[in-house]
């Protein structure tokens, strides 16, 4: 999923969180899923992975953020995959 094996650095910053609020929230997993009621609720890439329950992948934003590109990330899902 990570391109070097390891997680990215996506820095957990106000700005970051601004930029993720504009493709999480209209995401369908996002959607689906209620995330805003489960930790953490936004930046999954730098974050880390959802903790709701039973969580299918039938859709993804990722790479349409900014921070995909940036920080060189691969795959998507983050909010789903471990």
């Amino acid at each position: 999923m990570f391109e070097s094996g390891k997680p990215p650095v996506v820095g957990n910053t106000e700005e970051n969180r601004q930029t993720c609020r504009k493709y999480c929230t209209i995401c369908q997993n996002y959607k689906r899923h209620t995330l805003e009621k489960h930790q953490p609720t936004e930046l999954f890439c730098g974050c880390g992975t959802s903790s709701a329950p039973s969580m299918k992948e039938i859709g993804c934003f990722c790479p349409a953020c900014p921070l995909f590109t940036k920080h060189h990330l691969r795959g998507g899902y983050y909010c789903v995959r471990h």
